[in-house]
């Protein structure tokens, strides 16, 4: 399946420049020339990239950017302006952007950039994956054995017989070691990958 960018900017020449270069390199590509019609598009399809433009009339690319990442935030978005300007370029980071490139825009980086963000959005949805999967199976393995110690104590509380009292804390005792060693496991694992 390609991948589905968006390029919005207000300049035809370089919106259909953008399209016909990136379809060459694969992609599924479709353009609008500002951030309402943007916004409008990605009412009705979801693409996995926009390329923003910053300047724009009617409604500037920081503005759509934003709207964006609030309502479509499994969309990725690249900003593109004619101007190198650091606080410009950090404003739309902290918005929600991946990225940023000055115009006139290098297809062979552009495509590079893409690919780039695609391979590591995916990683990161398999490593969320795996996450789910090991908490999902770390739940388990721990409500089991705690279920069980909650279970040999409310035994214990009701025996009379003060030998069989201190086996079954003993049992209970051992299980819940037994959890606060995988606790203690999974702690240390955290901070070694953190």
């Amino acid at each position: 399946m390609n991948e589905k960018i968006l390029v919005v900017d207000d300049e035809e020449s370089l919106r259909l420049s953008m399209k016909f270069k990136l379809k060459a390199a694969g992609f599924d590509v479709d353009v609008a020339e500002d951030g309402e019609v943007a916004l409008e598009k990605l009412k009705a399809q979801t693409y996995d990239v926009v390329l923003l433009d910053i300047n724009m009339p009617r409604m500037s690319g920081i503005e759509a950017l934003g709207s964006i990442r609030q309502r479509h935030p499994q969309t990725e978005a690249i900003m593109l302006t004619g101007f190198a300007d650091f606080t410009t370029a950090i404003e739309c980071l902290k918005t929600g952007a991946r990225d940023y490139l000055v115009k006139p825009i290098d297809t062979t980086e552009l495509v590079t950039r893409l690919r780039s963000l695609l391979r590591s959005r995916s990683s990161e949805k398999a490593l969320r994956e795996v996450q789910q999967q090991y908490t999902s199976v770390f739940l388990h393995d721990m409500l089991e054995p705690l279920t069980k110690v909650q279970e040999l104590i409310d035994r214990a509380s009701q025996l009379t017989d003060e030998k069989e009292r201190k086996q079954v804390l003993s049992e209970a005792r051992t299980k819940a070691q037994a959890v606060s060693g995988k606790l203690q496991q999974l702690v240390e694992a955290a901070n070694t990958t953190g």
